[in-house]
């Protein structure tokens, strides 16, 4: 015989073999559906409808018990068959992914089950028969499943919610009937009291205007609440750098500069730019932090954020208001000249911080670390804002390095207004005031940018 012959041979052998197999399991398949479907006293068993685990138990030992003395590969085939019969059945009904591989790992953890009894020479087939850790084993599987349901469900209202604020509407919960009827009837409610509270309907320009009472004695609660020392520092704050200022001025054996007494001088520029940035920090962490307000629907991060500026603008026009009695009771500073003058470049400064607040928070809203550099941000423009001197006391060409920075201008302008003595040639009503409007305008563009990243808490 050749070889040729010989594969030949080998070849029919193993087809025949093949042939076999696929007919051993097509009858094997047939087998199982017919006991499946019926059980060992000739009753549909349901096994494949139902998730209880008692059930799948019952329809893989009816299967088991059409072939009792099967070897391991045979009762391979039956399990396999049990698995085509579940995933027919499945497919038939519809099933969700997640629920049919629940189902499959539900028999297979059945079929480990018996299969470590069988080969542990346990008589799976007697009556009342079951695994001993079937039900903490089925118990684990279902708090797994159970679990991967609620993470995907808290996966997609979470996607839903981000696209929602991403495009600027509002978010919707899906509701039962009856819940649906009773949230709409206290909205209609609610409409009626906002209406007889302040003449306007929820979501209007005029309800969001009325709103900013409430929010401003919100944070003043929360300002008391916070430290009394924080409070007693916004007086302590000024002087100690007034005192700073001066003693270096003393020093250098000056007490007038440019016409203007040390004290009051230093008192301006310390106190101002104490205002300034505690203006501008607290205005940029009330935008990005105080996200509980937000779920009240007039309240935007916008109005928060200048709620809180405007609270400390007031803090320091009475911080002003104290050191200034109190230094001129006991000779130190004196008295301004022109009172509306001096108020009212305390205020655009401070409306300047504001500003300067505004953009630094819609910066932290896309980058959360932004706001540990803005200390660094403040000191540098502290240096060159007029805070210690001004630029008629550096040479001409010098001056420009400092002439830049339109805070420069408004400290100059506020000391003018302050003083009869002293008139600034440097500083420009007009540089300062557009170069506050346009930064006014660049915080509420960057706010309108920012808005949806700041979500509710």
């Amino acid at each position: 015989m050749s070889n040729q012959d010989r594969i030949k041979n080998w070849r029919e052998r193993r087809t025949a073999r093949h042939a076999d197999g696929e007919a051993a399991n097509a009858i094997a398949v047939a087998s199982v559906a017919s006991d499946a479907a019926t059980g060992l006293h000739g009753t549909r068993s349901g096994w494949t409808a139902s998730d209880n685990v008692r059930n799948v138990l019952s329809g893989v030992l009816d299967a088991l018990a059409s072939a009792p003395r099967e070897s391991v590969a045979g009762r391979r085939r039956i399990y396999d068959a049990l698995e085509s019969e579940l995933d027919a059945e499945l497919a038939r009904d519809g099933a969700p992914p997640e629920r049919a591989e629940f189902r499959r790992r539900q028999l297979r953890t059945v079929v480990r089950l018996l299969e470590a009894d069988i080969r542990a020479g346990v008589d799976v087939l007697m009556a009342g028969y079951a695994p001993a850790t079937l039900d903490a084993d089925n118990a684990r599987l279902c708090d797994g499943f159970d679990r991967r349901a609620q993470q995907r469900k808290q996966q997609e209202v979470r996607e839903a919610r981000r696209r929602a604020s991403s495009e600027d509407v509002a978010f919707e919960v899906a509701l039962q009937p009856q819940e649906a009827r009773e949230v709409a009837l206290l909205r209609e409610r609610l409409a009626g009291i906002h209406a007889r509270q302040h003449c306007a309907r929820p979501g209007t320009l005029q309800s969001r205007l009325a709103s900013i009472a409430p929010l401003l004695r919100i944070q003043l609660h929360i300002l008391q609440n916070e430290s009394r020392i924080a409070l007693l520092w916004s007086v302590v704050g000024p002087a100690v750098l007034l005192s700073l200022i001066s003693s270096l001025y003393f020093l250098m054996g000056t007490h007038y500069v440019l016409g203007m007494d040390v004290p009051t001088f230093s008192l301006l520029g310390a106190t101002t730019w104490i205002m300034f940035r505690q203006t501008v920090f607290r205005t940029s962490t009330s935008y990005v932090a105080a996200r509980w307000l937000i779920n009240l629907e007039p309240v935007k991060p916008l109005s928060v954020a200048v709620v809180q500026g405007c609270l400390f603008i007031g803090i320091y026009l009475s911080v002003y208001a104290i050191l200034i009695g109190v230094g001129h009771g006991i000779g130190l500073i004196t008295l301004p000249v022109r009172w509306s003058g001096a108020i009212a470049y305390v205020v655009l400064m401070g409306a300047a911080g504001v500003a300067i607040g505004l953009i630094f928070g819609c910066i932290a809203s896309t980058w959360h670390f932004f706001l540990r550099f803005a200390p660094v941000i403040e000191r540098g423009l502290e240096l060159f804002s007029s805070v210690f001197f001004v630029s008629e006391q550096f040479p001409e060409q010098y001056r420009k390095y400092v002439l830049w920075s339109p805070f420069a201008h408004g400290m100059q302008l506020l000391r003018s207004s302050y003083f009869d003595s002293y008139s600034s040639h440097d500083a420009s009503v007009t540089y300062f005031v557009t170069a506050l409007v346009l930064l006014a305008v660049l915080g509420v563009a960057m706010e309108r940018i920012a808005r949806t990243r700041v979500q509710p808490m």
